[in-house]
């Protein structure tokens, strides 16, 4: 039985908790903790449990609200589960060969969402649609655009589990991540007006990722997303990623018409499990 600390992870521990994950990762296919988990693991906000055996960090859960997330070895992973279970709680599985899986099903967990992964090569992209009247692109402007971006994010995601509760710690935390890069981060506006937005990613490995892609309630109809969406596809091609991924809702079939009209096709699932 593995050694738990409930205690907010310090500098090194953090560090072993990001091997740890990166191991995982390997050996799963998927990054088993997810960005606002990782954003969050120097955070005070949120319960973080961390298991060690033997001097090593072998597992780690972070609980925010009824939310979790769970990275460990296979030896510590019911354990570390164990430690953050209770009725109603909510955990994530990421990938369809995750670890998480089969150890939630043999506990009778019950998936309640799903998240599909996407993902088209950038080799062969459209033109890029006209923009509405009066519309301009232009890149993200750190500081200057933080609270125009947070309130059409909040507006665009309102009825979203976790996107639309963003916070500028959560902006400020992306901001400082290492692939952070202002240039791939596209705002649509009219006379002054954020309208919508095309945040994209660089992994380490090269692929791209539609970050966030957000349109404003007000903007609706003015063909905004799809434009967006080449040319931050557009951007990712321009930096050298040969592939593209995003994620959507299974339940928001809208989104996934949209995404595979402009040629993605589901490459992996991510699953919400929720405790009896």
């Amino acid at each position: 039985m593995p050694d738990l600390q409930t205690t907010v992870p310090d500098g090194p521990t953090r560090a072993a908790v990001l091997r740890l994950a990166a191991s995982v990762e390997r050996e799963d296919g998927a990054p088993p903790l997810s960005d606002q988990a990782v954003a969050s693991l120097a955070s005070p906000a949120v319960a973080h449990v961390v298991a060690h055996a033997g001097g090593e960090v072998v597992g780690y859960a972070q609980r925010d609200g009824d939310a979790a997330e769970v990275v460990a070895t296979r030896a510590a992973l019911p354990g570390v589960l164990d430690a953050v279970a209770r009725p109603g709680l909510l955990v994530w599985s990421h990938g369809q060969r995750s670890r998480l899986v089969p150890v939630l099903r043999e506990r009778g967990v019950e998936p309640v969402r799903e998240l599909f992964q996407l993902r088209r090569p950038l080799s062969d992209l459209p033109a890029d649609p006209p923009l509405a009247e009066g519309v301009t692109i232009r890149s993200f402007a750190p500081g200057r655009d933080d609270a125009a971006w947070l309130a059409v994010n909040a507006a665009a995601f309102a009825d979203h589990p976790e996107q639309g509760r963003w916070t500028q710690s959560d902006l400020a935390a992306r901001m400082a991540e290492p692939w952070f890069d202002p240039a791939g981060f596209l705002l649509a506006e009219r006379a002054g007006e954020l309208l919508g937005f095309h945040w994209t990613k660089v992994h380490p490995d090269g692929l791209g990722e539609v970050y966030v892609l957000g349109v404003a309630p007000s903007a609706q109809g003015l063909g905004l997303g799809n434009a967006l969406l080449v040319r931050g596809m557009r951007h990712l091609a321009g930096v050298g990623c040969p592939t593209v991924l995003l994620y959507v809702d299974g339940d928001n079939p809208g989104a996934v018409r949209l995404y595979e009209k402009a040629g993605f096709r589901r490459f992996d699932l991510d699953v919400q499990w929720r405790f009896a």
